[in-house]
């Protein structure tokens, strides 16, 4: 797996992990109460000690108190869980397996289970440290700042329910991934900038002879990431030209070729280290898991079972606010140089019409049951032939206009939207 990958998806997995972000604050629990406890038996702090503003607690008023937080504590913290749980069973099955993807990367939520966890540790520890005897020890700062972090707590709940009462909306949910969306597309437009797209566009034509030696895949599996500047590194090394295959979360079988190299004794196993593979989609590259979450959103809204139109014209509009700068960019190049300007590297389309082919045939089906889902879906594509200035794109907004209106029944469509239909049936 390329360093980057590997660093990528690390960094990933903790993001998307519920136990970080709560091992983190259980572990400063730990430090800070023996961080509290060894305050108070240094000498120096003795004058503070005697005024009368400072907490003064008995032995048994202190394991009272501690041990009523501890497991008021735990109480607290079974009911973020289960209200968590809830909340993601109930969304999966209304929304889909993808957008508990957002749940997996919810700050508020992995806060407040840690805030838990963490005063829990740290009343327990000071616990253990309150004796009984005559002249027992009492940790009198590390009580006090445990009845103040457990009164935090507690107000935490009340933030936790409106959170949770907030973020299972469907529209909340919807916008948010919109966000990722849009974020994912920024950064594959910004990965297209300094590149000169129309000699990438015509040097495409040399590629199409391209059949050298596949490099086959290791395994089964999605393709995570594509490291094409390590690709392109060793083609400019070895003089090779690489046609690259597969996609960023598409799905090859084992043995099936990634790419096909031409060249002078290629080196095919460092090759396929350059292409990750794993179980599962993942968001380490494009945008391609974020436009398919929306895709499912729509599709499960628009479905019988749920009937939920509103939420579906909801996905389709933040499809359409996430590709518009995708659209106004110059593209993104198929073709790659070295440093040299020597064209090494062929890659699939990852620009409009990528997506496009993702959006319309999987939605298309589903909008005849819905006449405002369809009336979105056409505007999507409407908006993007405005707003595009490339003949490729326009291409491709072109081709599936002209299947939208062979295919959808527009008697009950704005005349607009009737009007830019029929210029594809009569071109």
């Amino acid at each position: 797996m390329p360093f980057y990958a590997r660093i990528k998806s690390l960094t990933s997995g903790i993001a998307g992990s519920f136990w970080f972000l709560p091992l983190i604050m259980a572990a400063s629990g730990l430090v800070l109460a023996e961080l509290a406890i060894l305050l108070e038996s240094v000498e120096q702090l003795a004058p503070l000690r005697r005024q009368s503003f400072y907490p003064q607690f008995g032995p048994e008023g202190a394991r009272s108190v501690l041990t009523t937080i501890a497991g008021g504590m735990m109480t607290m913290a079974s009911l973020v869980f289960s209200l968590t749980f809830v909340g993601l069973t109930l969304l999966s099955g209304q929304l889909g397996p993808r957008i508990l993807m957002m749940f997996m990367h919810d700050k508020p939520t992995r806060v407040v289970m840690g805030a838990f966890v963490g005063v829990f540790l740290f009343t327990l520890i000071v616990l253990v440290n309150v004796t009984e005897l005559e002249d027992g020890f009492v940790p009198h700062l590390a009580v006090a700042t445990a009845i103040l972090s457990a009164t935090i707590a507690f107000g935490l709940v009340i933030y936790f329910v409106h959170h949770m009462a907030l973020s299972i909306q469907a529209d909340v949910i919807v916008a948010g991934l919109g966000r990722r969306f849009e974020k994912a597309i920024g950064r594959v437009t910004e990965a297209g900038k300094g590149f000169d797209i129309a000699r990438a566009n015509r040097e495409l034509a040399r590629f199409q002879a391209v059949s050298g030696a596949p490099v086959p895949a290791p395994g089964s599996g999605y393709v995570r990431h594509v490291a094409y500047d390590q690709l392109l590194q060793i083609a400019s090394r070895a003089g090779l030209r690489i046609d690259v295959l597969v996609r960023p979360d598409d799905f090859i079988g084992e043995g099936l070729p990634l790419a096909l190299v031409e060249g002078p004794n290629p080196d095919i196993s460092r090759l396929a280290s350059a292409f990750t593979i794993g179980p599962r989609r993942d968001v380490l590259q494009e945008a391609t898991y974020e436009a398919r979450a929306l895709i499912d959103i729509a599709l499960r809204g628009l479905s019988p079972g749920i009937n939920d139109p509103a939420t579906a014209v909801a996905a389709i509009d933040h499809l359409s606010a996430g590709l518009l700068p995708l659209v106004r960019a110059e593209g993104v190049p198929r073709i790659l140089f070295d440093e040299s300007g020597r064209p090494c590297l062929r890659r699939p389309d990852l620009g409009l019409g990528h997506y496009l082919d993702l959006i319309v045939p999987a939605l298309l089906p589903a909008m005849r049951s819905d006449t405002l889902a369809t009336e979105r879906l056409i505007a999507l594509l409407a908006l993007l032939d405005r707003v595009s200035r490339s003949n490729d794109q326009q291409a491709e907004i072109e081709k599936w206009r002209k299947v939208v209106a062979q295919d959808v029944d527009n008697h009950q469509l704005p005349q607009a939207l009737k009007d830019w239909l029929a210029r594809a049936v009569t071109r």
